[in-house]
C-alpha cells in the first residue's frame, strides 16, 4: 500500500460500495445458488462427477487466489494498485459464470469442461474483485476503524440488497423463460452477468481520486516483498491463521448449505417454489440486521462478534438438524437464528484481516497488508473446496439418483445438511475463544502503523 495520504473521504463514497455488491450479487447470483443443480438436473452429470469437478476447479482456483494477492501487492497499472483490477476481474467473471450455464448437445464430459473452464475465470476474477475491493477500503479509510466499519458494513448492506433481489425474481424468472422455450438458467444468467460488471465499473469511476498510479510504488511499502516472505509472514502470523481457519469453516458450511438447498426444497419440502419465500425472508432479515450489526460491533468488538456469531450458527443449524424434516418453514426459522448470528461477522468484512496484517506490520515492520487482506478470499476458496466434497458426500449418502430424480433418505439428508454446519460452528467458536487480538490492540497497530508510514513518507520528500 502506497504511503501517500489518500484524500479525505466522501460522504457518498461508502454508498459506491453499496451499490458494487448489489451488481455483484445479482452476476453471481445463478453460479452460487443453482450451479450443482444445474449440472446435475440439466446437463445430467452425476453427483461424483460434478463434486470432483467443483473440487479440482476450487483446488486451481485457490492457487489462482494466491497468485492474485501476491500481483495486486506488487503490480501497480495505470488506473492504480487496486482500481485496474475492477475492470478485468469482473469481465472474467461475467464470461466465466456465463459458461458455467452453457449447455449445448455435446457430450456430458465436454460439459464438465466447459463449466470447469466457466468456474475458473468466476473464481478467478472474483479473487482480483475481492482484493480490489478490500484495498480500496483500506486506503480510502486509513487507520480509522469507524470508517473502515462504515465501509465493509455498507458492502454487507448491498450484499444482502441484492440477494434480496436475486431471491425474489430469480427463480420465477427462470422458470417463465422455460416456459417461453430457451433455457431460463442460461438467458437470466446473461442479463445478471452484464448488470454484474457495470456495478464494479461504477466503483471503479468512483474510486479514480483515491487510487492512482505511483511511480515510486516499487520501492514502498510491500512491492518490494518477496514472495517467499510474504506468504512465510502469514503462516507465522497466528492470528492470522485462527481467521482463516474459522472463516474457512463458516464459509465451508454455508456453500455446503446453500448448494444443497434447492434439493431440500424438491425432494423434502416437496414444493421448489418455497426456495424462493426461504431466500426472500433470509434475504430481507439479513439486510435488517447489517443495518443494526454495525451498532452492535463497535460496542463489543470484532472478536466478541465472531463468538456471538459462532453460538447463534451452533443454535440455528442444530435446530434444522432436528426439526428441518417436520416441513419448509422449521428450515426457514432455523436458517434465520444462524443468519442472525453471521451478520455480526459479516459487516466486518476484511476488518479482521486488516488487523492482523497490522498487528504483523507493528511487530515486524514488514508491510504485506493487500497480501494478507487476500487471505479473506482463499478462506472462502478453501471453504468452497471443502464444500465441493461435503455436497457430494451427502448426496450420495442420502441416496440420491439424478437419473430417476429422487432421494432415497429424506430423513438422514436433512441430519446431514443441518448437522455438519452446526459441528463446523462448534469448532469456529472454539478457535475466536483463543483469538487474541482486542478492538483497543487494533487501533493501537493502525494509529501507530499509519504514524510510521507518514514519516517515512515526509522523510523521503
Amino acid at each position: 500500500m502506497s504511503q501517500t495520504q489518500a484524500p479525505a473521504m466522501k460522504k457518498s463514497l461508502p454508498w459506491m460500495f453499496f451499490v458494487a455488491m448489489v451488481a455483484q450479487m445479482i452476476g453471481g447470483t445463478i453460479a452460487g445458488s443453482y450451479l450443482v443443480f444445474y449440472m446435475t438436473e440439466r446437463m445430467l452429470i452425476t453427483a461424483t462427477v460434478v463434486g470432483s469437478i467443483l473440487l479440482i476447479s476450487r483446488i486451481v482456483d485457490l492457487i489462482i487466489g494466491l497468485l492474485s494477492g501476491v500481483i495486486v501487492q506488487k503490480v501497480c497499472f495505470k488506473h492504480g494498485q487496486y482500481r485496474s483490477w475492477l475492470l478485468y476481474g469482473p469481465l472474467a467473471v461475467s464470461i466465466g459464470t456465463t459458461m458455467c450455464f452453457i449447455n449445448p448437445a455435446i457430450p456430458v464430459m465436454a460439459k464438465a469442461v466447459i463449466v470447469f473452464v466457466g468456474y475458473l475465470l468466476y473464481g478467478g476474477g472474483m479473487s482480483f474483485i475481492q482484493i480490489s475491493q478490500n484495498g480500496s477500503l483500506a486506503k480510502i479509510a486509513g487507520p480509522d476503524m469507524a470508517t473502515r466499519l462504515n465501509i465493509s458494513s455498507k458492502m454487507v448492506q448491498g450484499q444482502s440488497t441484492g440477494t434480496i433481489i436475486t431471491s425474489m425474481i430469480t427463480l420465477p424468472l427462470i422458470l417463465w423463460i422455460d416456459e417461453m422455450g430457451p433455457d431460463g438458467y442460461t438467458t437470466v444468467q446473461i442479463a445478471f452477468a452484464i448488470i454484474g460488471f457495470i456495478g464494479q465499473l461504477s466503483l471503479f469511476m468512483a474510486t479514480k481520486e483515491y487510487d492512482k498510479f505511483d511511480p515510486n510504488f516499487k520501492n514502498i511499502g510491500g512491492a518490494s516483498e518477496s514472495i517467499p516472505h510474504m506468504i512465510g509472514e502469514q503462516l507465522k502470523n497466528s492470528q492470522i491463521v485462527i481467521v482463516m481457519l474459522g472463516d474457512m469453516l463458516r464459509f465451508g458450511a454455508l456453500m455446503t448449505l446453500m448448494s444443497l438447498a434447492m434439493y431440500y426444497f424438491t425432494y423434502v419440502a416437496g414444493d421448489r417454489n418455497m426456495m424462493t419465500v426461504s431466500m426472500t425472508i433470509q434475504s430481507v432479515f439479513t439486510l435488517l440486521c447489517s443495518f443494526v450489526s454495525p451498532q452492535i460491533v463497535k460496542k463489543i468488538g470484532k472478536k466478541t462478534a465472531a463468538i456471538c456469531t459462532g453460538i447463534l450458527g451452533i443454535v440455528g443449524y442444530g435446530c434444522m438438524a432436528m426439526f428441518a424434516i417436520r416441513g419448509p418453514m422449521f428450515y426457514i426459522i432455523a436458517n434465520t437464528i444462524a443468519v442472525a448470528g453471521s451478520s455480526l461477522i459479516n459487516v466486518c468484512g476484511v476488518n479482521l484481516y486488516l488487523d492482523c496484517a497490522e498487528y504483523q506490520l507493528y511487530k515486524s515492520g514488514k508491510d504485506n497488508r493487500t497480501f494478507a487482506m487476500s487471505m479473506y478470499g482463499i478462506a472462502i476458496k478453501l471453504g468452497f473446496i471443502i464444500a465441493s466434497v461435503l455436497t457430494a458426500f451427502v448426496l450420495n449418502s442420502a441416496g440420491y439418483d439424478q437419473i430417476t430424480a429422487t432421494l432415497a433418505d429424506p430423513d438422514k439428508f436433512v441430519l446431514l445438511i443441518g448437522g455438519i454446519p452446526a459441528v463446523f460452528y462448534v469448532l469456529y467458536t472454539v478457535l475466536f475463544l483463543i483469538y487474541r487480538i482486542t478492538e483497543d490492540k487494533s487501533r493501537e497497530y493502525a494509529a501507530h502503523n499509519h504514524a510510521k508510514r507518514q514519516q517515512n513518507a515526509e522523510s523521503t520528500q
